[in-house]
């Protein structure tokens, strides 16, 4: 992926976290709504440039989560893991 800026880094692990949480069972539906909630207000984030890092709570909110699924959901875990770092590069 050599080339890419990173916001696209960002869009890429946004997708593959998408298609991780498209792939919890269908019992998990408080999972399944924390993530794409926590999703949407990121990508709320980056559509709107004023208001780019004016949520802080994003950034811990991520965190907590992956504390949370470490153990039950490791690949998530993972993937919000990676989601951390492309934020961080971009100053959120």
């Amino acid at each position: 992926m050599r080339g890419m800026t990173d916001a696209k880094h960002l869009e890429v692990a946004l997708h593959r976290l998408r298609g991780e949480i498209d792939a919890l069972p269908l019992h998990d539906d408080e999972t399944r709504h924390r993530l794409e909630t926590l999703i949407g207000d990121i990508e709320s984030s980056l559509d709107d440039p004023q208001t780019l890092g004016a949520d802080p709570s994003i950034g811990g909110r991520l965190k907590a989560s992956i504390v949370g699924f470490e153990a039950s959901h490791p690949r998530l875990a993972t993937l919000l893991n990676d989601v951390v770092e492309k934020l961080g590069n971009i100053g959120i």
